[in-house]
This record gives structure tokens, sequence and C-alpha cells, in this order.
């Protein structure tokens, strides 16, 4: 029979790891179009390159 000294064991939630968390924010930063508001999105859209390739935006 083990017993629980309190000691960390180094284990990870599997539901909610961080990878899962930092995906999910990202995907919500990304569809928000946080870029635009706080990065360098609207000086991006401006670019010749960005303007002829819309996938690019």
């Amino acid at each position: 029979m083990a017993v629980d000294s309190g000691a960390p064991s180094g284990s990870t939630n599997p539901v909610v790891d961080y990878h899962m968390v930092y995906a999910l924010l990202s995907i919500v930063l990304a569809a928000a179009q946080a870029g635009d508001r706080w990065g360098l999105g609207r000086w991006w859209a401006t670019l010749s390159v960005v303007r002829s390739r819309r996938w690019l935006r």
C-alpha cells in the first residue's frame, strides 16, 4: 500500500493541459482579429503582398 507523502509527483492534468489552454486561446484571438487592435494587423493588411493574397490576412 502506497502512502502519499504530499510531495509533487510531476504529473499533469490530462483534461486541462496547458497546451490545450494555449491552443484554445490562440484560436479565440485569431477569430476575434485581436491583431488589429493589439498587434500589427492593420499595418500587415496594408502591405501589397497581403492585399493581393487575401488568405494572408
